[in-house]
């Protein structure tokens, strides 16, 4: 039959689309739906245009000190054009998003551009047809969360969604949540001479990460005269003026409310519910066996590498029969910017119960980091019983640094064995050997306590 498939994949983001790629190698026919565009909130609203307008405007906060490097730019400042860094943005989600396309059909995979909902565990209305299916995955993602009292209108108070529409940017902004997106964003606008302000409920910055990173931060938006409150919460809303718990009183143009994110749920079936997320067991199985929830509609990591990996590991479960392994500790996360952050494993506030070591190395001592002027941050690494357990970085190029400690906390290493490696020098990397070393006092770069 034309619409009997082994496999159907609801939402083609990032999970969506690697599910559907893995299950062919594997040698499985499969139908994709997707309402919107495919690539999903990655490509289309969240990393991929955020990280565009990021490097845009970490390049011009280069420019204004080319002078430093000896580079005489003229007499006239660089400026920066957000109409331009819009379009920018948006030239290149549509180049891959129609690369991302022709990927996915290379595979022979049937895409139904409709939204889908359930007829019963094996089948799947979209586009006035119904879909025959041995299994499902369910990979529809989620979406910008409201806050309770604070109703985005798309103009005074916005979501990520709404901001990525914005083909100019007001004045003076209030972020509401310092996790990942609110963090990127108040580095955008502060780059971009933005008066910048971040309302936290939590008492610190990026409250979920270590406590050294969280001080470190508070720093840095100091650095970048980012205004910020912890411990504090909109009170009240009266036309443009915000009354906030702490006794403050701010006007500003816009306010974007980046306080979490909720799951998009298909409907025509009752999941068991984690909250307001779909409940898995250790395979991703919902209620309904043949139905499996992967990547942010499960709750476990919002994250779009941790959806891909849940994804591949659910199609070798439904082929090969093989256990689905996955452990949300052992799952680098990044916040971009200048400087990037990047953290893996546990924290140390995880780890006060337990008999663990610490070293903290500070980029300043690479003489990487003077030929390049980057000069702030740390590589914070943790251990227990001669392995490492946790490790956060910041520095130019955490987003990649962090892999190395990933790949020691995933394969056990012992740390003497992981000093028998060789990091060349100058690099950053140097910092993962030299915050090692530091967990037994043997850093060779720091002064001797």
């Amino acid at each position: 039959m034309e619409n009997i498939f082994n496999l159907g994949i609801i939402g083609a983001g990032p999970a969506g689309y690697s599910a559907a790629i893995r299950a062919v190698q594997k040698g499985l026919s499969v139908v994709l739906f997707e309402k919107e565009s495919i690539g999903g909130v990655c490509l289309n609203k969240g990393c991929i245009p955020t990280k565009t307008i990021l490097h845009c405007t970490d390049f011009y906060k280069s420019l204004k000190k080319a002078g430093k490097f000896g580079i005489n730019l003229g007499k006239e400042n660089p400026e920066a054009d957000y109409e331009k860094i819009f379009n920018r943005k948006n030239e290149i989600v549509i180049k891959l998003q129609k690369s991302l396309t022709k990927l996915v059909q290379s595979y022979n995979v049937k895409i139904v551009n409709a939204e889908a909902s359930f007829v019963d565990s094996n089948k799947i209305f979209a586009g006035d047809v119904t879909y025959q299916c041995d299994n499902i995955i369910i990979a529809t993602g989620a979406k910008p969360a409201q806050l309770t009292g604070i109703q985005t209108d798309g103009q005074f108070i916005l979501n990520s969604d709404d901001l990525l529409n914005l083909n100019n940017l007001p004045q003076n902004i209030l972020i509401i949540g310092s996790g990942a997106i609110g963090t990127e964003w108040a580095r955008i606008f502060s780059a971009l001479e933005k008066n910048v302000t971040v309302a936290e409920i939590a008492d610190s910055l990026l409250p979920a990460a270590d406590t050294d990173v969280s001080k470190r931060l508070e720093r840095i938006f100091k650095q970048n005269k980012i205004k910020f409150f912890t411990g504090t919460k909109i009170e009240n809303i009266a036309g443009n003026s915000v009354f906030f718990s702490n006794g403050q009183v701010l006007t500003p143009d816009i306010i974007l409310c980046a306080a979490g994110r909720v799951p998009v749920i298909p409907c025509g079936l009752e999941f068991v519910r984690d909250g307001s997320f779909i409940k898995v067991n250790d395979n991703f199985q919902t209620n309904f066996s043949n139905i499996f929830a992967v990547g942010d509609i499960n709750g476990k990591l919002l994250l779009a590498h941790s959806a891909i990996h849940q994804a591949i590991s659910v199609v070798d479960f439904i082929v090969d029969k093989k256990p689905v392994c996955f452990d949300k500790n052992k799952i680098p996360s990044v916040i971009y910017g200048k400087p990037e952050i990047s953290m893996v494993g546990k924290t140390e506030q995880m780890l006060y119960d337990t008999d663990y070591k610490v070293s903290v190395f500070p980029v300043s001592a690479l003489g990487k980091a003077f030929a390049d002027d980057e000069l702030d941050g740390f590589v914070k690494v943790l251990s227990v019983d001669n392995k490492i357990t946790g490790a956060h970085i910041i520095c130019p190029g955490a987003s990649s640094l962090i892999h190395q400690f990933a790949l020691m906390i995933d394969n056990e290493l012992k740390t003497d064995d992981i000093l028998n490696t060789v990091f060349a020098h100058p690099s950053y990397s140097e910092a993962v050997f030299e915050s090692i070393l530091g967990l037994d006092g043997m850093s060779l770069s720091l002064p001797k306590v």
